[in-house]
């Protein structure tokens, strides 16, 4: 006979209050397991206040499995941004050497900077707008 102190009926207490907050037990149910689990003074009795409810560390498991998935969905939509960025970085540096060799080829003139600048602007408002697409949830 396994005597018990009153760390292990709180601590069974907790988990009958996590169960109720799940949806697992109504509040006649916990209210009977709770007594049965105050009053416990061997394991077993805390063990009966327990029966038919699944094991606490499933829960933390399966919340730690959500906590993983949402840390890689977040890694997936950074390195996207990443990619996003770098590519505009790598095309306005295109860009800029195109109108600059233009210039240098054939001189300056307000069609060339025209059409030069609208394309970086396409490609700028291209980049913000997926970036926003896929940026990190709580921004």
């Amino acid at each position: 006979m396994a005597l018990i102190g009153d760390r292990e009926r709180e601590r069974t207490a907790r988990v009958l209050r996590e169960h109720f907050e799940r949806g697992r037990l109504s509040v006649e149910e916990l209210a009977e397991r709770l007594e049965l689990a105050l009053r416990a003074r061997r394991k077993s009795d805390v063990r009966h206040a327990l029966s038919g409810l699944p094991a606490v560390w499933r829960d933390q498991a399966a919340e730690a499995r959500s906590g993983l998935d949402s840390v890689k969905q977040a890694a997936g939509r950074i390195a996207l941004l990443v990619l996003v960025w770098s590519l505009w970085w790598a095309v306005t540096l295109v860009l800029l050497i195109g109108f600059v060799t233009t210039v240098v080829m054939n001189g300056a003139s307000l069609t060339n900077a025209a059409l030069f600048a609208a394309l970086w602007i396409g490609c700028t408002l291209l980049a913000r707008h997926v970036a926003r697409q896929h940026r990190p949830a709580g921004r």
